[in-house]
C-alpha cells in the first residue's frame, strides 16, 4: 500500500506541476488569481445574458444593422455578453476555476481583488483602472486620446476603436487589474476578444509587466481587431512607453 500510495502522490504532484508550467503564461498576463479568485465585471444596468455566454450559440447578425456606434461611456449589453463569452471561453482553457461574473457596483468597494472590467468610464472598476493608470488614456469624442495627442479614431459606419491596460494597483501589487474598454460597443468586445484570443502574442513584448493596446475593430465581427499602438510599463512607478 505505501507503494501504491507514493505513486499516486507522485502522480498527483506531476500533474499539479504540468498544469502550474501550462497556465504561467496565462497568469503572468491575467494574474496569478487568475484560475483562484478572479472577477469579470460589468456594468451594472447592461447584466449579460447568460444563455448566450455559457449555452448558446453565438447570434448571427447583419453588419449592416451596426453602421453607428454607442456613445464613449456607454456600452449595451450585446457587447457586454460578447465580451465575457470570449474572455470565459479563454479562462475556460487555461484555469480550473471560472471567473466570477459580477457588477460594478457589487464589487465597488473591493480594491483586493484581481479583474478585468468591462467597457469605460460608466463601470466603476474601469474608472478605478484608469484612475491607477493616471487617466493614460483618455476618451475625446470618436477617438482615444493621449494628453493632447490624438491616437486613433473611429471611422464610422465602418470601424470602432478600444483599448486594453493592464495594472498592478499601489494599494495592492499583487493583484491585477484590467480594463477593455472602446469608443462604442464593438471597440469594447473587439478589444475583449484580442485580450482572449491573442494573449500569448502580448506575453512575447509584455511578460508580466503593465501595458497598454490601442484597437480597431470592424463594426459586426470581433475577430477583425488588430493592434494599432502598444505601450509597456517597466515599473509601476514608470509612465507607458510607445514601442
Amino acid at each position: 500500500m505505501a507503494v501504491i500510495d507514493c505513486i499516486t502522490f507522485l502522480i498527483k504532484s506531476i500533474r499539479m506541476l504540468w498544469h502550474w508550467l501550462w497556465t504561467w503564461k496565462f497568469r503572468q498576463i491575467f494574474g496569478k488569481d487568475a484560475g483562484d479568485n478572479y472577477h469579470i465585471i460589468y456594468y451594472q444596468k447592461y447584466v449579460p445574458d447568460r444563455r448566450i455566454v455559457f449555452i448558446g450559440p453565438k447570434p448571427k447578425v447583419k453588419r449592416s444593422l451596426y453602421r453607428h456606434s454607442t456613445n464613449l461611456t456607454t456600452i449595451n449589453s450585446c457587447a457586454t455578453t460578447r465580451s465575457i463569452g470570449h474572455l470565459v471561453y479563454s479562462f475556460g482553457t487555461k484555469a480550473k476555476t471560472p471567473p466570477a461574473i459580477s457588477s460594478d457596483s457589487d464589487t465597488d468597494e473591493k480594491m483586493d481583488i484581481s479583474f478585468i472590467s468591462i467597457g469605460g468610464l460608466t463601470n466603476l472598476k474601469s474608472c478605478d483602472v484608469l484612475k491607477e493608470a493616471a487617466c493614460f488614456l483618455n476618451f475625446s469624442g470618436d477617438s482615444i486620446v493621449q494628453g493632447n495627442t490624438k491616437l486613433i479614431t473611429a471611422t464610422l459606419p465602418d470601424t470602432d476603436c478600444g483599448f486594453i491596460i493592464k495594472i498592478h494597483p499601489s494599494s495592492n501589487p499583487k493583484r491585477t487589474w484590467l480594463c477593455c474598454a472602446g469608443v462604442g460597443e464593438w471597440g469594447t468586445s473587439g478589444a475583449a476578444w484580442f485580450l482572449a484570443m491573442k494573449w500569448k502574442e502580448i506575453y512575447k513584448w509584455t511578460k508580466d509587466k503593465s501595458f497598454a493596446i490601442i484597437t480597431k475593430t470592424a463594426i459586426g465581427s470581433d475577430e477583425s481587431t488588430q493592434l494599432v499602438h502598444r505601450f509597456l510599463r517597466f515599473s509601476e512607478t514608470s509612465e507607458f512607453t510607445k514601442l
